[in-house]
């Protein structure tokens, strides 16, 4: 099983960032990531490096396997689900998320094109 050590180490060599690094941008002493093996950190400590890392506390902890922060996009109190309910719960928000998002690039797509159409007529008017 995976500690938060081994998430967290993983997590910042994506993304490009040194555990010294990592630590001086939530802002804890030096070596301090290195006594998560045996100790799990504040929850403060906690919120900070999975913002740092864009993931959720859930995965550094791990709660979820799934590193994607759902958080980042909804801010939705868990506990009124149901625990046997949660995945099924997750999967649905990714779901509308998804969806959202390529409504949104169609959206940006259909004003570019209509951009590119308006340029091509005005250029192609003489005046």
């Amino acid at each position: 099983m995976e500690t938060i050590l081994d998430r967290t180490k993983k997590l910042a060599k994506e993304k490009g960032l040194s555990l010294s690094e990592l630590e001086e941008k939530i802002g804890i002493a030096k070596t301090s990531i290195y006594s998560w093996k045996s100790n799990i950190p504040k929850g403060e400590t906690i919120q900070k490096t999975a913002d740092v890392l864009d993931t959720s506390t859930d995965y550094l902890l791990g709660r979820t396997d799934d590193p994607t922060p759902i958080d980042v996009y909804f801010r939705i109190d868990m506990k009124n689900v149901p625990e046997e309910k949660r995945e099924d719960f997750k999967k649905e928000l990714i779901m509308l998320r998804d969806f959202a998002f390529k409504r949104l690039q169609e959206e940006e797509k259909k004003l570019d094109d209509q951009e590119k159409d308006n340029g091509s007529l005005s250029n192609g008017v003489e005046g």
